[in-house]
């Protein structure tokens, strides 16, 4: 099963890429007139992610927070062709830290994007790419080795 939290991210990065998303009992369908990925739940914190490629069909079993890293590859992808997963762990606190300095002043300025109801802005970055989407925020290593990473305003803490 999948949790609420990366359903909710998941639907989020689906719609900043332009991509409808559809749940079904065991499944969740991702489209847009280039791509088509399907989502389904395995054991213990896997799922299987199903996507087209230019030759056929792409199979990829992955734990459960790697799936931001694999559809953001998916969705940036310029043509149809096979995507994999950065190296290393998701990005998290500490590397925004390294990017933006005090984590207090950010997370001000996160606040005050809140409170002003701002819906999108880039960030920007040198290492760690960070986007405000409708109070989340989606990070992308620039080097392409760390994990990309969702961060939900509402549900995880800064």
């Amino acid at each position: 099963m999948i949790s609420q939290i990366i359903k909710k991210n998941i639907k989020l990065l689906s719609e900043r890429f332009n991509h409808e998303i559809s749940y079904y009992e065991n499944e969740i369908l991702i489209k847009s007139e280039k791509n088509f990925i399907e989502i389904i739940p395995q054991h213990q914190k896997r799922l299987l992610v199903k996507y087209n490629r230019e030759d056929g069909i792409d199979e990829l079993e992955i734990l459960d927070f790697e799936i931001y890293d694999l559809v953001i590859n998916i969705f940036r992808r310029k043509e149809l062709e096979t995507v994999t997963l950065n190296l290393s762990f998701p990005l998290n606190l500490e590397d925004l830290e390294e990017e933006f300095g005090d984590l207090n002043k950010f997370e001000e300025y996160l606040m005050s994007l809140v409170e002003s109801n701002t819906d999108y802005i880039n960030i920007g970055g040198n290492r760690v790419l960070t986007e405000f989407y409708k109070n989340t925020l989606i990070l992308r290593d620039d080097i392409g080795h760390a994990k990309s990473n969702v961060i939900n305003l509402s549900n995880d803490k800064i």
